[in-house]
């Protein structure tokens, strides 16, 4: 079986790439999502996407799944840092980090804690296309 792959996600912005990252965490059932913009106040990245699995081959199967699918749309990770221990996985593309957390880790860390909430991007819309997606998919 030969493997589709496009340069669909290629050379997207920060913004295009971290909202394709929230809607796939949606969509696979990550809880408790969050986007940060923080190209102000950090050279670190652009957008940090936090987001909790409901156990650790769950946040391991969350990471897996978000690198895989953006290589096969064209975007390599820079980097994947945590796979061994499944508590906190990060996701590293450069101007988007993602970090997948278990409860404990993500309540331990609480690195929504870090940054000002100013820089707290409203995903809302994000979520009601997910759901849109999988009402359409009911039917």
């Amino acid at each position: 079986m030969e493997i589709n792959k496009t340069e669909e996600l290629k050379s997207v912005s920060s913004e295009v790439l971290s909202a394709e990252a929230v809607k796939q965490l949606l969509e696979k059932k990550a809880i408790d999502v969050k986007l940060f913009y923080v190209k102000e106040t950090t050279s670190i990245t652009d957008y940090y996407v936090n987001a909790t699995g409901r156990s650790s081959t769950q946040v391991a199967a969350l990471a897996d799944e978000l690198a895989d699918n953006f290589s096969d749309r064209g975007r390599n990770s820079l980097r994947v840092e945590g796979r061994q221990g499944g508590a906190w996985i990060l996701v590293d593309y450069g101007d988007v980090i993602i970090n997948i957390f278990d409860k404990a880790s993500r309540e331990f860390y609480n690195l929504d804690r870090h940054l000002p909430e100013e820089c707290e991007v409203d995903i809302s819309h994000l979520v009601k296309e997910v759901d849109e997606k999988f009402e359409i998919n009911k039917n």
